[in-house]
């Protein structure tokens, strides 16, 4: 038994590989909104903008569920000729994430905001917060 994508009696398609899940469990890592990658992937008709590394990453995920090029340059709206570059270019599809540290001296903790750590960026905004009461 086939499934068929949710797009009507008339277009019907077959799924490849079901659902494609973006890897790993961060919304977005660089330039890369993997939402948007994913809505882009998995919803026929979809037409959200996507920016050339979204769009790279979509055509990886789509060739490894196994689509065609053709399908892939009509669902993100690339010229088929882009898909089959990517495919051969052989770059990794994500960049592993940067593990940032607190620029205050002597802390190691993981960065929040502003380059600090969350408790020396809390006390940089409660004292900020002061400076303006008074």
């Amino acid at each position: 038994m086939r499934n068929y994508g949710p797009i009507g009696a008339t277009h019907l398609r077959p799924i490849r590989g079901g659902y494609i899940q973006t890897p790993g469990t961060d919304t977005s890592t660089y330039d890369i909104d993997w939402v948007a990658v994913e809505r882009a992937i998995n919803t026929p008709g979809c037409r959200i903008e996507l920016n050339l590394a979204e769009k790279r990453a979509a055509c990886l995920l789509m060739l490894q569920a196994g689509y065609s090029p053709r399908e892939i340059s009509t669902q993100l709206c690339v010229f088929q000729r882009q898909v089959e570059r990517w495919r051969h270019d052989g770059k990794p599809l994500v960049i592993p994430p940067v593990t940032l540290h607190c620029t205050v001296t002597g802390c190691q903790d993981l960065h929040r905001a502003k380059g600090m750590c969350s408790r020396h960026y809390d006390e940089a905004r409660r004292s900020a917060s002061k400076q303006v009461a008074a």
